[in-house]
């Protein structure tokens, strides 16, 4: 079980993610495998990107839906080890921690959905980048001159 006081982040340098109508599509970038989580999920992802503790996600995930705080907690942090093990996230050295959002009425709270990780495998060896190469950023690139090629 992770620490409730620790953040995570996201792995921004091998993790391209979106959050399109509730949906997160998040794709692994050094190995092609692409994901996908609804609701729920996709709101808990909103809340890891934004620096929230672990405990924080949980309070605001029971907040905002219809589910007793020890189902969200369990919920949630199989979710987070999800992500660690599939390497979009990482435990967060220094972080500030967000400001959680406020509590709802229970009348105002949204129906609970498990939290899923939908994985896609697939795709894999067409989705991965090749790996950045060292020293790349430092060549200076120069059209023109008697060796370049004409067009």
């Amino acid at each position: 079980m992770l620490d409730s006081n620790k953040h995570l982040q996201i792995r921004e340098e091998e993790v391209a993610a979106k959050l399109i109508d509730g949906e997160a599509i998040i794709i692994n970038l050094a190995n092609g495998v692409y994901y996908s989580m609804d609701r729920t999920g996709a709101f808990i992802w909103e809340l890891v990107q934004g620096a929230h503790t672990i405990k924080n996600v949980i309070k605001t995930v029971t907040a905002r839906y219809d589910v007793p705080f020890d189902r969200a907690e369990a919920d949630v942090q199989c979710l987070l080890e999800e992500l660690l093990k599939e390497n979009l996230v990482r435990l967060a050295v220094h972080s500030e921690p967000a400001a959680g959002n406020g509590s709802l009425t229970a009348a105002e709270k949204l129906p609970y959905e498990v939290p899923k990780l939908n994985i896609y495998r697939d795709m894999g060896d067409l989705l991965a980048l090749d790996p950045p190469t060292p020293g790349l950023g430092d060549l200076t690139w120069k059209e023109g001159g008697e060796d370049w090629p004409s067009r």
